[in-house]
């Protein structure tokens, strides 16, 4: 099947010609997509957004592709692509926290850490158990909001939602702590 090939959508077969146009609905090419994510894998994101932004363009359901197409920008270091990526996934993906938690990435590599917040916790309310946004979260309040109690509390919610030991983000903690308490005596 060629890429991005429509499907005409034909009513009344067999009968007169209605007055009315028919219907043209997308045809997601599952091929084209699982391309793109193997070129990513590769990371070769030029041909990567080239072949995502031909699928986009065939489908107008799917979030996932826009997800994969805002990471290739983002690895590609063309933010504002992303974020515009990003943002037609997070109002296609309801249930999910991903394309949230992408978009934070985004923003507060644009040093946007207001909406960089916003956009973690949008990922958090979404999928509460999703580690990234906790871990994300709390690496935004650490190091760039200065905020040591939701650092803290951030990174305690990364160890408890993630399937893996982290002790880099262990030690992360007990040096917030640390600090937090020199701030109080001072």
């Amino acid at each position: 099947m060629l890429p991005g090939m429509l499907v005409l959508l034909i009513s009344g077969c067999g009968t007169a010609p209605s007055s009315t146009t028919s219907a043209v609905a997308p045809v997601f090419d599952e091929q084209a997509y699982a391309s793109a994510l193997e070129l990513m894998k590769k990371s070769d994101y030029d041909k990567a957004v080239a072949q995502l932004e031909q699928v986009v363009r065939g489908d107008d359901r799917r979030a996932g592709p826009y997800i994969n197409l805002g990471i290739a920008y983002r690895q590609l270091g063309k933010l504002e692509e992303a974020k515009q990526a990003l943002r037609v996934a997070s109002e296609r993906e309801s249930g999910s926290g991903i394309a949230f938690n992408e978009l934070g990435i985004v923003y507060r590599k644009l040093g946007d850490f207001k909406n960089a917040r916003e956009a973690y916790k949008n990922s958090i309310r979404k999928q509460s158990g999703y580690a990234k946004a906790y871990l994300n979260l709390g690496i935004l309040c650490d190091i760039y909001l200065e905020d040591l109690s939701c650092a803290i509390t951030n990174y305690q919610k990364y160890l408890q939602s993630s399937k893996e030991k982290d002790e880099k983000v262990s030690l992360w903690i007990a040096d917030l702590k640390k600090r937090a308490g020199q701030k109080k005596g001072q």
